[in-house]
């Protein structure tokens, strides 16, 4: 037994405390990837405070040109009919005014809501003539109670290119915040919701 002992613990005593570290086959494969696709200098984003207009650095003679406001086209922003012919994708969103019952904020807050968390740096490929013939038709659930407080202009100002048509329903909500606060406007604890969808094509 004391031999045993004596074997097992030399045996024991041989092995290395801890194993030798293992290189990941995956390493390898990411380098390359990183080499080969180097990342994308610019991109389109419908979020204005992420769109193009503030990219720094190497940006595209095309995309360069329209980073002055004098350049850029004037686009139809107003209420009317759908005008999206070729549809590329919808996005949608939900705003809420908690205190002040201003509809125009809602709908600001839903319009963001939908096109804020999206890039889109392929739209001089997807839509004949660019950014210039973009357009999008946006559909706004308002509730009727306020829907004369509702500013498209404001609300128009949130996309930063296309042409831009409204079409206004009877929707959205109004749920109770619990309190009314006068400093900040309220004359009553509604909390209007306004709900969004963009279509966006050309």
């Amino acid at each position: 037994m004391q031999s045993i002992s004596r074997r097992s613990f030399r045996h024991q005593a041989a092995l290395p405390s801890h194993p030798p570290p293992r290189v990941s086959l995956f390493l390898p494969l990411l380098l390359l990837a990183a080499f080969i696709c180097p990342q994308p200098t610019a991109g389109f984003s419908l979020n204005p405070t992420h769109s193009t207009r503030t990219v720094t650095g190497h940006i595209p003679t095309t995309i360069a040109s329209m980073s002055s406001s004098s350049s850029l086209p004037t686009w139809e922003r107003g209420e009317g009919e759908p005008h999206v012919e070729q549809i590329l994708f919808i996005e949608c969103g939900f705003g809420n005014d908690s205190h002040g019952q201003n509809a125009t904020k809602a709908a600001v807050r839903a319009c963001r809501n939908a096109i804020e968390f999206n890039s889109i740096p392929s739209i001089r490929r997807l839509v004949p003539g660019g950014y210039e013939n973009l357009r999008l038709d946006v559909v706004l659930a308002v509730p009727a109670k306020y829907r004369d407080s509702l500013d498209l202009s404001k609300v128009g100002d949130v996309f930063p290119y296309g042409s831009v048509r409204f079409q206004i329903q009877d929707g959205g909500m109004i749920a109770p915040s619990g309190i009314a606060i006068e400093r900040l406007g309220d004359t009553n604890d509604d909390m209007v919701i306004v709900c969004a969808a963009v279509t966006v094509g050309h």
